[in-house]
């Protein structure tokens, strides 16, 4: 076997496309599955979870006090004015956004005379606490969903959907807006903060599971500038970037490696193109894989067994020369994943997983 490391040296050794000791591991869960596994393991707090379940990982977000941030009823609003609206279902609650702040929007002076959030107001207590409790982790910082993922919050996903289509002007008005926000809160996290992360991490889901939601062209023009810019800073300021895409995304894989992205979560191996052979053949040796593990087939509906089979699988053909964290192919494990799966999962990545001394 391959001398232990710690989580963060395992983590960056992956990143690096050498094989560390054994896969990486990642988690996250909506809190009713966390609330389960605490039960389960007959612990207190969600970092006793993380650590049962062997995660060499830790996602972080930044501390925001916008004053857009208060609570109307029910309806709880961020700091970008978006209001959201606990919703009840069979597994638990979840939050619908049910107040976008631009949906009336009409035009670029529309956009500029909303009263956006500037990035001062961001602050890394909770960032650098975990750093100080995981000084051995590999710790993920998340500051804001990207540009485009915002812009869909903010105008409602069919009228920004639109508007990309029959008012470009307005949708790439927000888009800038957003951008105009994430560039300097980033410099100001890594400048301020830089000693307490190792990640930065963002989801922009441009995708179906049957293909990218816009074409090539838009994406070059409009997506591809700001993550190029996204992964300038973080590589001057030698921090790895962590693009969460959900679904098919394969298409987009050349320009998003091209802007310089360094993992891609959360490899949804459903979706259209997405199988584990083709990707690691075709991206394996400039993107890191992050998650696989598919939720809406394995995870929810399989066998223990069956899931097994899955981590084994996906760690000898993603992991081959590193490149590959392994965790669920959906940032949050939902609450209709039964738990011994979960505990399969886990066990077999910190089992069975290793890479032998070459």
């Amino acid at each position: 076997m391959k001398p232990k490391l710690s989580s963060r040296e395992r983590v960056l050794t992956a990143i690096a496309h050498r094989e560390p000791d054994r896969v990486p591991i990642t988690f996250d869960a909506e809190p009713e599955v966390i609330q389960a596994l605490m039960r389960h393991f007959g612990v207190a707090t969600r970092d006793e979870v993380w650590n049962a379940l062997h995660a060499d990982t830790r996602l972080v977000g930044v501390d925001h006090h916008g004053h857009h941030i208060r609570k109307e009823g029910v309806v709880e609003y961020d700091f970008w004015g978006i209001g959201s609206t606990p919703q009840a279902y069979s597994g638990g609650t979840y939050m619908e956004y049910t107040h976008c702040p631009l949906a009336n929007a009409s035009s670029v002076a529309d956009i500029e005379r909303y009263d956006w959030p500037t990035p001062d107001e961001c602050s890394y207590e909770t960032l650098r606490a975990c750093r100080a409790a995981n000084p051995d982790k590999a710790i993920i910082a998340h500051i804001t969903h990207g540009p485009y993922f915002k812009a869909t919050h903010m105008r409602g996903m069919e009228a920004f959907m639109l508007d990309l289509g029959l008012q470009p002007e307005v949708a790439t008005a927000m888009m800038r807006r957003a951008e105009d926000y994430l560039v300097p809160a980033l410099e100001r996290l890594c400048r301020e903060a830089g000693d307490s992360f190792d990640i930065f991490y963002m989801a922009d889901d441009y995708c179906s599971a049957d293909g990218p939601l816009l074409s090539p062209e838009i994406f070059r023009e409009s997506i591809k500038p700001y993550l190029t810019t996204l992964a300038t800073i973080c590589h001057r300021n030698n921090k790895k970037f962590l693009l969460h895409v959900c679904g098919a995304v394969r298409k987009l894989l050349p320009d998003i490696l091209d802007a310089g992205v360094d993992l891609l979560e959360p490899i949804q191996t459903s979706a259209a193109g997405m199988d584990v052979e083709g990707l690691k053949r075709d991206f394996g040796d400039r993107l890191t894989f992050y998650g696989s593990i598919d939720l809406i087939r394995v995870l929810s509906r399989g066998t223990p067994e069956d899931v097994r089979q899955e981590v084994l699988k996906n760690f000898r053909i993603l992991g081959k020369g590193g490149g590959f964290i392994v965790g669920p192919g959906h940032t949050y494990i939902q609450p209709d994943c039964p738990i011994p799966n979960i505990i399969a999962m886990y066990e077999t990545a910190f089992q069975e997983c290793h890479y032998i001394r070459s």
